[in-house]
């Protein structure tokens, strides 16, 4: 009984983190949470429809196995943010099957938004890369290198969430070591703020001055502003969140509408990367005009990689030739 007690507490002091507000005050269901409740739903139709399409609709490239991918993890999260936001507003009280859900539920949030970050950074990384050495893109790179980046950053996000679970979340109910956490929180954010970010910025830096010392024909892709957009909407939107999290686990002071801002904002970053996909990808004449499948193909078409493709082709023709 007394670590069922326990478990409770840690769970009601987490999801409480996840709300924004302390079970002992009044509480008021604020717009903005409203508004996330808006929200989550139409982008986990909207990213279920392009993974759906990724899948069943388009030949894949290097870039859009990341992009499948990070559509997985976008789902993810609005899926659980649309279930915690009902939970938010029906105010369940907590029962020992109710905590297991609710945490469930809350760590694969945190599953998803970690998984978007590192995978935001390995196409960053990736493109920037096929533009300062674009002989080894196009010649030796292997064949199967996103689906195998992909599955290590999504052991190494199941790995950081279930630490952050294990030490930070759980923990709080178990007595166990603040220490512990602490150790945690020190290596997420090294990771998020010192690793991946700088990486991602470094790199997606280096790609917009490249490309702009050449001429835009032969870069002409549209993919480039695809990463961009995606790039800088995901540092607005989404790292203020992680930030207050880690914050929340020092126990420092942090404000509830700021906290629920943050869940908002992340919620329009997931939802926003479809649109961002359509816009870019769409032609300002035709827009809504063309088929889906003409704007996604437009908005992923890899120059580097049809090069590649087309270097092979020219040399099974003068092989056959001679």
């Amino acid at each position: 009984m007394e670590g069922s007690n326990g478990t409770s507490l840690g769970a009601e002091e987490f999801t409480n983190t996840f709300r924004g507000w302390n079970a002992s005050t009044p509480r008021e269901i604020p717009i903005v949470h409203w508004v996330i409740m808006s929200i989550s739903p139409l982008g986990f139709v909207e990213n279920s429809f392009l993974l759906w399409f990724l899948c069943f609709r388009m030949r894949r490239n290097p870039f859009t196995v990341y992009i499948t991918h990070l559509s997985i993890a976008d789902i993810s999260l609005l899926f659980c943010i649309f279930i915690l936001s009902i939970d938010y507003a029906l105010d369940y009280e907590l029962s020992s099957g109710y905590y297991y859900t609710i945490i469930s539920l809350s760590v694969t949030f945190l599953f998803g938004y970690n998984t978007g970050l590192y995978l935001l950074t390995a196409i960053s990384v990736e493109r920037c890369l096929s533009v300062l050495y674009p002989l080894w893109y196009r010649c030796q790179r292997p064949k199967h290198q996103s689906a195998f980046v992909c599955a290590l950053l999504w052991a190494l996000s199941c790995l950081v969430t279930l630490m952050e679970y294990a030490m930070c979340i759980d923990s709080r109910g178990q007595g166990q070591s603040r220490g512990d956490c602490r150790a945690v929180i020190i290596f997420i954010a090294v990771l998020s703020f010192l690793v991946f970010t700088p990486l991602m910025v470094v790199s997606s830096t280096i790609l917009v001055v490249k490309i702009r010392k050449n001429t835009w024909t032969s870069h002409s892709s549209k993919l480039y502003l695809v990463i961009m957009v995606s790039i800088i909407i995901f540092l607005i939107f989404a790292m203020p969140m992680r930030l207050l999290y880690l914050l929340y686990y020092e126990y420092w002071p942090t404000s509830g509408n700021l906290h629920h801002i943050s869940l908002l904002f992340s919620t329009i970053n997931s939802s926003t990367n479809p649109l961002i996909y359509f816009f870019v990808g769409s032609s300002k004449k035709k827009r809504f005009k063309e088929s889906l499948k003409v704007v996604l193909t437009r908005a992923f078409k890899d120059e580097v990689q049809a090069r590649r493709q087309e270097d092979r082709g020219n040399a099974i023709t003068m092989e056959t030739a001679v």
